[in-house]
């Protein structure tokens, strides 16, 4: 009885605690996820893709399994994200070790109403209107398969 009570407690805390990471807004998964590939926990960072950014978790895990330096904490300094439909272009900037700004760039989709990101690499910058009347929008080259993998 007492460890059944016990169970019942951490089961209870755990669903508590439990919301999915999906659920946050764009600019939280984005930063979340960018923490994630910042510490090498790249099945935590899988479950916030889809896409080439799915690929591109996969070739940084195949790539890191035999790293052993410490891990980065990168900042995403002035994250602006722009919503287009089901998308989001977030743009933003690490600083370097001279604290000179690097940009980057993630692109978000909403999947059964959660933010995932879809993409880290732009030939261009902003979504194209590409299904249902600019309902569902994906960014360049993009298809809806790509973005469902």
């Amino acid at each position: 009885m007492k460890y059944s009570v016990l169970f019942g407690a951490a089961i209870l805390m755990a669903l508590s605690n439990c919301k999915s990471k999906s659920d946050l807004p764009p600019e939280e998964v984005a930063r979340l996820w960018q923490a994630y590939i910042d510490k090498n926990q790249f099945s935590e960072a899988r479950e916030l893709s889809t896409g080439e950014a799915l690929h591109y978790v996969n070739d940084l895990a195949t790539y890191n399994q035999k790293d052993t330096l410490a891990w980065e904490n990168n900042v995403m300094l002035n994250l602006q994200c722009r919503i287009f439909g089901d998308s989001v272009y977030c743009t933003y900037h690490f600083e370097d070790e001279l604290g000179e700004p690097i940009p980057g760039q993630l692109a978000l989709r909403r999947i059964d109403g959660h933010w995932f990101v879809c993409r880290t690499f732009f030939d261009n910058d902003l979504p194209v209107d590409s299904l249902d009347n600019g309902a569902n929008q994906l960014f360049p080259e993009d298809t809806l398969n790509d973005v469902l993998e």
